[in-house]
């Protein structure tokens, strides 16, 4: 069975300093998650950690999941196979097209057998039946949920800040899709955390995370808010506000950024500070939680 050895990580801190943070005596810096690991990159680390770990035990050989296609998802979960020694399957949304996009080429290389469906047949992802269809073509394989949200995945996202780091913020920042990352934070933190959802819809992210705590019988520990206005029009979608944003920060921090998670989520964060939602000489920690081959799609 593949050997899963998975070093201890300190991760990068990086301090910002801009005029803007300057002029609103607000301090931020940025926990550089996209430098773990130059496949396994952030929070993609953690939310695999566990699920690699009970996959071995459970004495699965075979991992299956779910993305699109250009899931952060599915490139890390490809490598992560071919390092650890797992056959690897990657269930893609939508039909195939022809060349392979460069996520999934990648993917492919690394040696993930992709399978496309439909979206409609997508969206049976949860589906027992549709589950089971899958093991009757694949065999027997350890099954981890799009974007590895489950429980193993919030257990691993719980690593992500450490008790002495924690104490020197007042405030913690990310940008979320399924929720996982988050659950794991407001779970093992004291700081409180703010959100900011990626795709469109009022209160999703808010009731995801709910009902993730009351699936596995988590509690939190710190107190949390998801600020859903920053999506830009939708997964994926950007405006030219957002883009001059993005590239200008960018160029200006040094922090290479993507326009589906940490673009939105730095652009959040300074409009946030400009309409005075953090307090004066607050320390805002915020994650970057990597994704950066995605941004091939956007060029």
């Amino acid at each position: 069975m593949p050997q899963i050895i998975f070093p201890a990580q300190k991760l990068s801190l990086q301090a910002v300093e801009l005029p803007w943070l300057h002029q609103n005596k607000v301090h931020l810096a940025v926990l550089r998650a996209d430098l773990i690991d130059p496949l396994l990159s952030g929070n993609k680390f953690f939310k695999l950690k566990y699920n690699l770990k009970m996959a071995t035990e459970q004495g699965k050989s075979t991992l299956l999941s779910f993305g699109g296609a250009w899931s952060n998802h599915l490139h890390a979960l490809a490598a992560a196979g071919q390092r650890f020694g797992f056959t690897t399957i990657g269930v893609v949304r939508g039909e195939q097209t022809c060349p392979l996009n460069a996520c999934l080429q990648d993917a492919l290389q690394m040696g993930m057998k992709l399978h496309f469906v439909s979206r409609a047949d997508y969206q049976q992802k949860h589906n027992a039946y549709f589950i089971n269809s899958l093991k009757q073509e694949f065999g027997d394989f350890y099954l981890i949920p799009e974007g590895g949200a489950n429980l193993a995945g919030i257990l691993g996202c719980q690593e992500i800040i450490e008790p002495t780091l924690a104490q020197h913020y007042t405030h913690l920042v990310l940008a979320a899709g399924t929720g996982t990352t988050m659950a794991g934070l407001v779970t093992s933190t004291q700081l409180p955390v703010v959100g900011i959802q990626i795709l469109r819809g009022k209160n999703y992210l808010h009731s995801e995370i709910q009902r993730m705590l009351h699936e596995h019988s988590l509690h939190a520990t710190s107190t949390w808010s998801v600020n859903d206005v920053f999506h830009a029009g939708g997964y994926a979608k950007v405006n030219p506000q957002f883009l001059a944003f993005m590239y200008k920060f960018s160029a200006s921090t040094d922090i290479p950024l993507e326009y589906v998670y940490s673009g939105k989520m730095f652009w959040a964060i300074s409009e946030l500070i400009k309409n005075d939602f953090f307090p004066l000489h607050a320390r805002i920690l915020a994650i970057h939680g990597g994704g950066l081959q995605g941004q091939r799609g956007h060029q």
